[in-house]
């Protein structure tokens, strides 16, 4: 029982934007958050897992916020981007999450929060000639009613990643054989969604701030401070 105590990889993302963004994504379950304080700072998290060479890989994706928070998590991106704290979920213009405050800190996620070194076992990695071909992997990735984030953090100080983490499933002893599949950039998404389309004999790929018109698919970009599939730093609070 003790290996099942072992604690979850941090990230942490740039807000409550886009915390809200990466656990939200799912049309057909609520996330659940975490929020507890922390040296006197208020942090909210969203604990979820990847599939990830013998096992799967537990994450735990927060941000500190300057206040306590309600019951829950309200958020849209159709028409415009939005995210609050709210102790109602009766409005259908937004989806919600709950909320749970735990009296202390978690002793997993002290532990995660903790470390030093997030992964000993990196994936794959390989990088896309442009940024359309990362997204048709995306398309790949992605039914109804989920799709992975694009992560985007800055390498060295100068470059913009974003990437995707893609399982290969039964590879070899393994039951999935991660591989980061990323594209590099000198500027940021100037915008936290890519909208895409291919049709007619052409892909059409542009930023977008929201989500509009459904006849093209959508990419989420989560901004992080740290990303432990490839080496980064952004400065971590």
């Amino acid at each position: 029982m003790e290996r099942l105590r072992k604690p979850p990889i941090a990230i942490q993302v740039a807000d409550l934007l886009n915390l809200a963004r990466l656990a939200m994504s799912r049309t057909d379950i609520q996330p659940l958050y975490w929020t507890f304080n922390r040296n006197g700072k208020w942090i909210i998290g969203h604990l979820s897992s990847i599939p990830y060479w013998r096992g799967n890989l537990p994450i735990f994706a927060y941000t500190y916020i300057e206040e306590e928070p309600k019951g829950y998590v309200a958020y849209t991106n159709i028409g415009k981007e939005e995210v609050f704290f709210t102790n109602s979920s009766d409005d259908t213009k937004y989806a919600y999450g709950p909320i749970i405050e735990t009296e202390d800190e978690p002793e997993l996620i002290s532990k995660a929060l903790g470390r030093r070194k997030q992964l000993t076992q990196k994936p794959l990695t390989i990088k896309t000639k442009d940024l359309n071909s990362l997204m048709r992997v995306l398309v790949m990735m992605s039914d109804a009613s989920v799709s992975p984030p694009l992560w985007h953090f800055m390498k060295d100080k100068k470059r913009h990643i974003l990437g995707l983490i893609v399982p290969f499933f039964d590879y070899y002893e393994a039951n999935a054989l991660p591989v980061f599949f990323y594209f590099e950039s000198l500027e940021p998404p100037s915008t936290p969604f890519i909208k895409y389309l291919a049709s007619n004999s052409k892909e059409e790929i542009s930023y977008t701030p929201y989500v509009s018109d459904m006849k093209y698919f959508y990419g989420r970009i989560v901004t992080v401070n740290n990303m432990p599939f490839l080496e980064s730093r952004r400065g971590r609070t």
